[in-house]
């Protein structure tokens, strides 16, 4: 009865992949996937991880860990080791992943796990992440194996389309601000102009030099919102994707903060990550310099790593390092950290901020779609 359940939700699942449309509609059907592929093959633990152009982890769903144990775990999987060799495109299926070759250890507090499946993510020939499934009794075998690579092909439909139904809003939009452009300049420009023609006329007959010089003050009003109207036009006949380069922005920052310490600083901007608004883009090169300041100043880490990371349900960046770490819960004066907070509530985002004897955290998570 339960298998049959189980394969009534993977055809619906196969729907819902065929219909996503956006960011937050794929959500739901990744963790869907997970759910369904546990449920299928017995398995304890279930992940599924969506990798960005630089190689790490960019968004990760996680079934089988409790709240309290997740929050334990010193950070969450960085997209290395065996699933360094999933997101290279090859499954992995063994009863001790520890043995594997290209295991690397798991976090600490991370519950321990044996058999392990691992099936890379693909779109046509690009491999976006991967899913995989741990702790089933007696092991994966290889009816569970074709089960997960199927499931496979289902989130890569769903990628797939997302990203088409993007391009078509882009289309879409674009179309919009070209034809609304135009018709504020074939419409209202040219009666406004007429107009002001109009009352130029009115002024020179007017025989009263005060009422003569009245209407003049309305005709220049009127130039002036036709000036106003063509910087309106020119603004709109700008591309519908032209906004911040955070890539570039973001090095540029960190470099220049990074000159005079000895420390290196290593820079991550997932291709994901471009694309934001002003607001955004200012509240996130804050954060940045003001993380990255602290970290430089204060921690004594020889390396700091400022990651940028745009999943599919949310902005991140975090500004982590190795360092001597503070108390977060108390006052650190010069830390800013009241700051930085209020710059994440701004835009709509929550920081967080953990620290220790292994060094510092600061991360912003800000929500998409």
């Amino acid at each position: 009865m339960e298998s049959t359940v189980q394969r009534e939700r993977f055809a619906a699942l196969l729907d819902e992949a065929a219909q996503v449309s956006d960011q937050g509609e794929l959500h739901g059907v990744l963790e869907s996937l997970v759910d369904i592929a546990m449920g299928l093959t017995g398995a304890k633990y279930g992940a599924l991880g969506v990798v960005g152009s630089h190689g790490f982890l960019i968004d990760f769903i996680h079934r089988g860990i409790d709240k309290e144990t997740a929050e334990a775990i010193s950070h969450l999987p960085l997209g290395l080791g065996v699933l360094g060799s999933i997101t290279r495109g090859d499954t992995v299926r063994t009863d001790a992943i520890a043995s594997h070759p290209d295991s690397s250890g798991v976090p600490d507090k991370h519950p321990p796990m044996n058999s392990f499946l691992g099936v890379p993510l693909r779109t046509r020939d690009e491999v976006f992440g991967n899913i995989y499934l741990t702790d089933k009794p007696g092991g994966f075998t290889e009816e569970d194996q074709a089960t997960i690579e199927t499931l496979s092909l289902i989130a890569g439909s769903a990628v797939a389309n997302v990203r088409i139904h993007r391009r078509l809003r882009e289309a879409a939009v674009a179309e919009d601000r070209a034809r609304i452009a135009r018709d504020v300049h074939d419409d209202i420009i040219q009666d406004l102009f007429a107009v002001g023609l109009s009352l130029q006329g009115l002024a020179d007959s007017l025989e009263d030099e005060s009422d003569g010089a009245t209407v003049r003050t309305q005709v220049e009003r009127v130039d002036d919102c036709i000036t106003s109207l063509r910087q309106f036009i020119f603004n709109l006949r700008q591309p519908a994707t032209h906004m911040r380069d955070l890539e570039i922005e973001v090095s540029e920052l960190v470099e220049e903060l990074a000159e005079p310490y000895s420390a290196e600083v290593e820079v991550a901007v997932d291709s994901m990550a471009d694309g934001f608004t002003n607001d955004v883009a200012d509240a996130v090169l804050h954060i940045i310099k003001e993380a990255t300041s602290n970290a430089l100043r204060h921690s004594g880490s020889s390396l700091v790593r400022v990651l940028v990371t745009g999943g599919f349900s949310n902005l991140s960046v975090s500004v982590i390092d190795r360092g001597v770490g503070f108390d977060p819960n108390r006052q650190h004066e010069g830390m800013g950290l009241t700051n930085l907070r209020q710059r994440a509530v701004d835009v709509g985002g929550e920081l967080a901020v953990k620290s220790g004897g292994n060094g510092t955290t600061v991360t912003l998570v800000l929500p998409i779609g």
